[in-house]
C-alpha cells in the first residue's frame, strides 16, 4: 500500500549512531530507489506566499557488509528549475538517518522545525518494495526548512504523491 499524509503530531527522533543499519542479509548488495513529488505552499522570510513542487529521489545502496550509502536528489519544478542534493552515509548528520527494522527501512530527515519520515517495506526475498512518505510537525507548530534557493521558509501546506519504490541487485553508484 502506498500512502502520503501530513500529520500534526509530536515527533521523537533518534539519530542512527552507526553507518551499519542492521541490514538483513537478503538486502546486501542491493540498490533501493524511492521517488515522489512533494508540493504545497510556503512563506518566505518577507512573508510572501508561493506554491512549490519538487521531484524527490532517494537512492540507497546496501553494501555486501550491510553498510548504507545514499544519494539525495531534489529537483524544483517551478521557475528557475534547479536540482540539488548529494551523496552521504546515513548517520553522518547529513541528509537523514535510515535504519532497518526487520523487513522495513525507516528514514527520518529533520528540518529546523518538523521532519519527514520515509518507510520502505520489502517482500521476504527483498525483490520488491513499497514506500510511504509522511511530513510531520509538532502539534500547533509549523514546518520550517530550507528551500532549494537556500532560504529558510515556512511550509504552510504540503502533500506528497504516492511514492514509487524499486529494488535492484548491485551498486547503482558504481555504474
Amino acid at each position: 500500500m502506498r500512502s502520503s499524509a501530513v500529520l500534526a503530531i509530536p515527533v521523537l527522533l533518534v539519530p542512527s549512531s552507526s553507518a551499519f543499519a542492521n541490514a538483513p542479509a537478503a538486502a546486501y548488495n542491493k540498490t533501493i530507489t524511492i521517488s515522489f513529488t512533494s508540493s504545497g505552499t510556503r512563506t518566505d522570510s518577507l512573508g510572501k506566499s508561493a506554491g512549490f513542487s519538487s521531484q524527490v529521489s532517494r537512492i540507497i545502496y546496501v553494501s555486501s557488509n550491510g553498510r548504507l550509502f545514499m544519494r539525495h536528489i531534489v529537483t524544483s519544478m517551478g521557475k528557475g528549475r534547479r536540482a540539488r542534493g548529494g551523496d552521504f552515509e546515513p548517520g553522518s548528520g547529513r541528509g537523514g538517518s535510515f535504519t532497518f527494522q526487520g523487513n522495513r527501512l525507516v528514514g527520518t530527515m529533520t528540518w529546523a522545525a518538523g521532519a519527514r519520515q520515509i518507510t520502505v517495506t520489502f517482500d521476504p526475498g527483498f525483490t520488491s518494495c513499497t514506500a510511504t512518505v509522511v511530513d510531520g510537525r509538532m502539534a500547533g507548530g509549523t514546518i520550517r526548512r530550507r528551500a532549494p534557493s537556500g532560504e529558510m521558509v515556512e511550509v504552510t501546506s504540503v502533500s506528497n504523491s504516492a511514492p514509487s519504490c524499486s529494488i535492484q541487485s548491485g551498486n547503482a553508484f558504481a555504474q
